[in-house]
């Protein structure tokens, strides 16, 4: 793995890793990584060991973001297509994207504008589906069953599911993070099998067999650990991706006795049960949001976390099934918009006094994120509220805020500053 510059712009740059088995003589697939905070190696390396088996080569950005305009994306990507076709020994018919949270955008809008992606792998993306209208482009999808664009996920397999595009869906353990290697691996391997199936890499009957061996494991150890509705859909996918590869009948039969089955009925009503707990969550989001949003005077806390249901959301969050996952996910969503979205909105307008507020309903959620504990800070210091502001900033110290240099030039603070407690505060800070 290396660092690289884009000829085209210098302003953008990537982590390229190629495998060992390159030679000068050959065209690789290659794989575009697209991550929303630019974090290119964490994201690189996720790929990296399945690259090296199957001679893939990773091209990670740098440069692409989320919750800020598009132009850095659009500048990224304009700035990474050239890369592929001039510098790098791309195999142009095995040109490969994918993308982490509003990296899945990022991916299909370079899989739309350009019409050369042969396939994206998405993880915990919004639903995309509004860009692939008549679109044939394969795609795997994956997400945490606590992550709070679950949801998003299911509903984007079942539109590509109606619109007949190859497609996988694969849930793993966790929240709204990247995918873990075994699951990125199993998505290359996916793409591996959909460009034997369309003829843009040769046929290798032992690589086929191997894959399909590993895969009916999988489905036949999520069946064994009860997951009737996971088990059934992974069946479903084997029969659907192997066709013209492989005799698919085992999986097939697998499939139509899991349906036809008690544990299947009752696992798919708890699912839908599940959507609709969160849509409900979903509105009353927006109807409390827009309350605190519209106010002169925020609401007493007490009251906006009474009406968001917040204690028992977390009640039902602890909970086995379904129902606890979905109450997970609805705290996940809620907790991400308190802490981020909502004053990402209030702050530019000057309206601190909501933002301070969204910032205490996020704590009530979660206390122990240190960044929101200082953005509290410096809106309580904003408002006037010196004793809690610096209340807030030795919660986020405690926390491990480490960023000692903004706490000395960080003008929001700057009402703070004669205070004893603050200069004692700063007094108790590690010198380089």
């Amino acid at each position: 793995i290396r660092d690289s510059t884009c000829l085209s712009d210098p302003t953008q740059t990537y982590t390229l890793y190629i495998p060992s088995t390159y030679t000068s003589d050959r065209r690789l697939p290659v794989l575009l990584v697209f991550d929303p905070r630019g974090r290119s190696l964490l994201a690189a390396d996720l790929f990296r060991d399945a690259a090296e088996t199957y001679g893939w080569i990773i091209v990670s950005s740098d440069n692409t973001r989320s919750d800020t305009s598009w132009e850095p994306n659009m500048v990224a990507i304009q700035a990474l297509w050239p890369e592929v076709h001039t510098r790098i020994p791309s195999d142009f018919q095995r040109i490969y994207a994918t993308g982490f949270s509003g990296g899945v955008a990022v991916a299909t809008v370079l899989a739309k504008s350009t019409g050369e992606v042969a396939g994206v792998i998405g993880c915990g993306g919004l639903n995309v589906g509004n860009q692939l209208e008549d679109s044939k482009l394969p795609f795997f999808l994956t997400a945490g069953n606590t992550d709070f664009n679950f949801s998003q996920m299911h509903g984007l397999d079942e539109f590509l599911a109606e619109q007949g595009n190859p497609h996988r869906l694969v849930i793993f353990d966790g929240p709204h993070t990247w995918m873990p290697p075994a699951v990125a691996r199993e998505a290359v391997e996916w793409m591996e099998l959909i460009a034997m199936r369309q003829g843009t890499r040769d046929r290798d009957q032992e690589l086929i067999d191997k894959l399909w061996s590993a895969d009916l494991e999988r489905a036949q150890s999520v069946a064994a650990e009860g997951h009737a509705l996971e088990a059934a859909r992974r069946f479903r996918e084997m029969e659907r991706t192997y066709l013209s590869l492989h005799d698919s009948s085992e999986a097939k039969v697998a499939a139509d006795r899991i349906e036809a089955g008690d544990e299947h009925r009752i696992q798919l009503k708890e699912a839908r049960k599940g959507r609709g707990y969160e849509a409900k969550c979903q509105e009353r989001r927006s109807v409390e949001f827009t309350r605190l949003s519209n106010s002169d005077v925020p609401p007493p806390i007490a009251q906006l976390a009474g009406n968001l249901h917040i204690r028992d959301l977390e009640r039902t969050s602890r909970k086995p099934g379904e129902e606890g996952l979905a109450a997970q996910r609805c705290l996940n969503r809620l907790y991400v918009a308190l802490s981020f979205y909502l004053p990402l909105n209030e702050l530019p307008q000057g309206r601190n006094a909501q933002a301070a507020t969204s910032y205490e309903l996020s704590l009530l959620i979660r206390d122990d994120n240190a960044v929101v504990w200082y953005n509290l800070a410096c809106v309580r210091s904003l408002l006037g509220q010196k004793s809690a502001a610096v209340e807030a900033l030795a919660k986020s110290l405690e926390h491990g805020f480490n960023r000692y240099e903004l706490l000395k030039t960080d003008t929001d603070l700057d009402p703070l500053r004669k205070r004893d407690d603050f200069k004692a505060l700063m007094a108790s800070i590690p010198t380089p």
